[in-house]
């Protein structure tokens, strides 16, 4: 909402003595849907007043100048003045468009009336949006002659989340001068409005003639005022002191547990302090917390309930405003308010089950908890979490941060033994040679450790995996390393005598199950949402019938949580209802020829240490390998199975084609550059001229492909013959700009949906940048500048994690051809926005791009930063640029973590085939083409940019010259 002024103030105070006609016996007022209202808004009764009308145009026109658009129209009679009013005070700088609901039937027959340019945008103009169906119905109308509204200005807003929302849903631009909550509401008789913070409305309630007793332990005095409540109906007056030293200067929650069955919550509530607002001392806070719990006992059961459970008091540190690259789901709880709807809020505890990352976490409180709608503006807190749990009483171990002191299951002192020692014990056994590590000593697991697994890898294939409950860690290891050399459901077991194997190619992890706990009765879609999957290990169980899976069997096959539970229930072989589950942490080590080493599902962690050349190097000898000899591109691998895929995307295959030709162009490898050619050739062959431009043959022919193509044209060496479509290809991309700037995606207009706007448009409009440069196609001023207003404004009010990287890219490279200002500013308006993304402590980007993140859209928007980096080198923005290099050096060690390296070829079946492969995310193991293309492209603009590599000028075989 706009900030206060004389004008606002003043016209506010007009509209609520004159502009609010109230029902009464002589006065009916009926709402839209018929039913009887007690008042409406009646701004005429202002705005056709001299005084009112300029009070309306001077409030509307401050909004205004936010617009682009010199064109304001209206629709109906009620915005009329307020239009008037606005043109007669611009100065000229405003032209009245009126919009007729029918055409008229004689004259000229128009829809919208005045002085148009129809390449102008559209401002709409009105008093108020409540439902929007006015403002639907005047987009509707200018929409359908040609024109395009950027959006609205409206003196009053009903309701956020009604038409006014759904204009912002839409992408529209929309504002407002007064909303009629905050700004009329709380100033008329008889009108309420949701309380700011709802954690802090109470019940009346009556204080008791007791204090609660001094130093009680917190859980203790939560129970001593729910006894009392329960008991007399009042509340104990708060003590002076609790034991022990708690931080809640962020809010106070109180939880009771059923004690035979930790998982039913009998009743949880409390409240947040946020920033600004009155903050209770701490045993008050305790008080009141489990007031507000005590309302969701029902009352007549509430003092059994009470007595049948147990209870936790939790304390949250002051809420500190954050983005969510800063949250850190192993230390921090969080709350999302939202921005518009201060009462919507919602938070979330850290390390609950069945949420594995920060993106998970922020997702469960904004949609889950707050229930905010997808583009509802919010504001981010961070918050320290902290327990007290009633004393002698067992509890959930999550929803607290993790131990800052690392546990045993971290700890290489007592876990890496275990591995070494079990693949010793393998080696021993196949190449029958005496063991060299000496026996397990007792004691060294703690008792929270329930079982063992030994899984066995032969030349990078799984020979056995088995497990046992713990008795002795040395025994149980002997036989379980022996059993998974025998395990029938892998390879045929080796021979009973030594078999010739190399110790370099043995390879034997174990993975330790500790902090069993039972989940009760669920379903498999049920049970997917109460374990962290990849992390927390499985068990379902009916009678005898008994299933278990390690996390590591996710990687192995690409199983999603939910396919992962159901996979469980059918090694349990249960044939139906009722499953019983079992969850346990799991710990795994990989011992090999390079020691012993965490792993994270089916893959070792280790420092990596790859520079950008070798980086580089990796990806595109991985691409080249992807590329058939046809020229045809192969678009998956599962490497733990060693299976292929072929694709058929041509826009993904031209981006391979543009990617490996600035690689060759780079790195200036022959394999890199063969392969490059074929996938130039193979597109070139499908080039079809039409009466429409030049386009690939094909389904859906795009201007995707197209742009890809032109890309890698222009990386060929002036004066090669396969250049010479190159600019018949630029003006089939010039003539997809339509006179608003908006790009058509597809030869075939209905096949293009709204989401290609997020990624289609700025492929061309950095093609047309790249082949101006290179090939000298023609540059039209005109229509770049319409669409870079068109696609900014689609950024600002339509925005997505799409569009972030590719417009970037596409006015990075128009700001050097043209050094036009608004071009480095709209990239640096993005570049600044997707760093929120991105962790502190990984370096990956959060985001809803994809449904694991986070991944291999992490290089994406490493493509886009630094591209961007270079421009802020080119401008003298030396921190801006330390900024952005510093993000591309940190998402590419993320990146080194799911790329396929030597370090993974003890657990892989085709190792030096999957080298350089790009897992989906830390969750997944598949490999797809455009993980590893973006990988490679990020690290080719970030060498190129920030850490130059020499260039290499052979060149790319086929190669023709004129």
């Amino acid at each position: 909402m706009p900030s206060s002024t004389p004008a606002r103030s003043e016209l506010l105070a007009r509209l609520l003595r004159d502009g609010i006609l109230y029902r009464s016996p002589s006065q009916p007022v009926v709402s839209r849907d018929g039913t009887p209202a007690n008042w409406m808004l009646n701004s005429l009764a202002v705005t056709l007043t001299t005084d009112g009308a300029e009070l309306a145009g001077r409030c509307v026109l401050d909004l205004l100048h936010n617009f682009e658009g010199r064109q304001i129209a209206t629709y109906g009679l009620t915005g009329i003045p307020i239009l008037q009013s606005c043109v007669l005070q611009s100065g000229g700088r405003y032209r009245g468009l009126l919009i007729r609901k029918q055409p008229k039937t004689s004259g000229a027959l128009k829809v919208v009336e005045g002085p148009l340019d129809p390449a102008e945008p559209i401002v709409v103009v009105d008093d108020s949006i409540s439902s929007g169906i006015s403002m639907t119905e005047s987009c509707r109308l200018l929409e359908a002659a040609g024109l395009r509204v950027e959006g609205g200005v409206f003196l009053v807003r009903f309701a956020w989340d009604r038409g006014f929302g759904r204009m912002v849903e839409r992408g529209y631009h929309v504002e407002a001068v007064y909303d009629i909550g905050d700004d009329f509401m709380t100033r008329m008789p008889g009108e309420t409005v949701p309380a700011s913070n709802p954690s802090k409305i109470f019940p009346d309630f009556r204080w008791s003639e007791r204090t609660a007793p001094e130093a009680l332990h917190p859980a203790e005095l939560a129970r001593a005022v729910l006894e009392e409540y329960f008991d007399s109906g009042k509340l104990l007056r708060p003590p002076r002191s609790v034991a022990g030293a708690h931080d809640a200067a962020g809010g106070v929650w109180v939880s009771l547990r059923d004690r035979r069955d930790l998982h039913l919550r009998h009743a949880r509530d409390g409240f947040w302090h946020f920033p600004g607002e009155e903050v209770w001392d701490l045993p008050e806070g305790v008080v009141r917390a489990a007031l507000r719990t005590a309302l969701h006992l029902p009352a007549a059961e509430g003092g059994r309930l009470l007595g049948a459970s147990s209870i936790a008091v939790t304390f949250f540190g002051a809420l500190e405003p954050c983005d969510v690259g800063q949250l850190d789901n192993q230390r921090y709880g969080i709350v999302v308010r939202s921005r518009e709807r201060g009462y919507r809020m919602g938070g979330a505890l850290p390390r609950m089950p069945g949420i594995a990352n920060e993106w998970e976490q922020f997702q469960h409180a904004r949609i889950h908890n707050a229930r905010l709608i997808s583009f509802e503006p919010y504001i981010l807190y961070r918050h320290a979490v902290s327990k007290a749990v009633e004393p002698g009483a067992a509890w959930q171990p999550t929803g607290v941060p993790l131990p800052a002191i690392p546990d045993w299951s971290r700890n290489p002192a007592v876990c890496a033994p275990l591995a070494v020692r079990a693949r010793d014990i393998v080696l021993s056994a196949l190449r029958g040679l005496p063991e060299t590590t000496a026996p397990i000593p007792p004691g060294l697991l703690p008792a929270e450790v329930d079982s063992l697994y030994v899984c066995v890898y032969l030349d990078g294939r799984v020979r056995g995996c088995m497990g046992s409950r713990l008795h002795d860690a040395d025994t149980d290891l002997r036989t379980l390393a022996l059993a998974a050399l025998r395990d029938s459901r892998f390879a045929s077991a080796p021979g009973n005598g030594p078999v010739q194997v190399a110790a370099s190619d043995v390879a034997v992890s174990v993975s330790v199950l500790h902090n069993a706990l039972t989940l009760g009765e669920f379903t498999p879609d049920e049970v997917a949402l109460r374990f962290r999957h990849g992390d927390q290990c499985l068990m379902a169980w009916q009678g005898r019938q008994v299933g278990l899976l390690l996390p590591v069997v996710a990687w192995w096959y690409s199983l999603g949580a939910r396919a992962f539970a159901a996979e469980v229930v059918r090694k349990a072989e249960i044939a139906a209802p009722p499953y019983r589950w079992l969850r346990f942490d799991c710990s795994t080590w990989l011992a090999d020829r390079e020691g012993a080493a965490p792993m994270r599902g089916a893959f070792k962690i280790s420092a990596p240490a790859l520079s950008a050349e070798s980086r580089a190097r990796l990806h595109a000898a991985y691409l080249a390998r992807m590329v058939k000899p046809d020229g045809s591109l192969y678009e998956r691998y599962e490497p733990f199975q060693n299976r292929l895929y072929e694709g058929d995307n041509p826009p993904r295959s031209a981006h391979a084609a543009w990617v490996l030709a600035q690689a060759h162009r780079t790195l200036g490898d022959a394999a890199i550059g063969a392969a490059a050619g074929r996938l130039i050739a193979w597109h070139l062959d499908r080039l079809r001229q039409d009466a429409d431009g030049l386009w690939m043959s094909g389904a859906e022919p795009s201007v995707s492909e197209l742009a890809f193509l032109l890309l890698a044209l222009a990386k060929l060496p002036p004066g090669d013959a396969r250049r010479s479509c190159a600019r018949d290809l630029a003006e089939t991309l010039w003539s997809r700009i339509g006179p608003h700037g908006r790009i058509a995606t597809h030869r075939d207009p209905a096949r293009g949906g709204e989401h290609y706007q997020d990624y289609y448009p700025a492929q061309v409009l950095l093609a047309l940048a790249e082949a101006s440069a290179a090939v000298g196609s023609e540059v039209r001023t005109l229509e770049i500048d319409r669409a870079f207003r068109f696609y900014r404004h689609r950024f600002r009010y339509r925005r997505g994690f799409g569009q972030a990287s590719w417009m970037m890219r596409a006015f990075c490279a128009w700001h050097g051809l043209t050094a036009g200002p608004p071009y480095a500013g709209l990239v640096f308006e993005i570049g600044d926005w997707i760093l929120q993304y991105q962790q502190e402590k990984t370096g990956a980007f959060l985001n809803d791009h994809q449904h694991d993140s986070p991944g291999f859209t992490t290089a994406v928007y490493l493509e886009g930063i630094a591209a961007a980096a270079k421009t802020a080198a080119a401008l003298g923005d030396q921190a801006r640029r330390r900024r952005y290099a510093g993000a591309c050096r940190r998402g590419l060690a993320f990146l080194d973590e799911l790329t396929i390296q030597e370090r993974d070829a003890s657990v892989l079946p085709n190792a030096r085939f999957a080298l350089g492969g790009l897992r989906g995310s830390v969750r997944s193991s598949e490999i797809r083409s455009d993980f590893v293309q973006h990988a490679l492209s990020a690290s080719l603009e970030f060498a190129e940019g920030v850490v130059p590599v020499p260039v290499h000028s052979a060149p790319i075989e086929g190669d023709v010259h004129a």
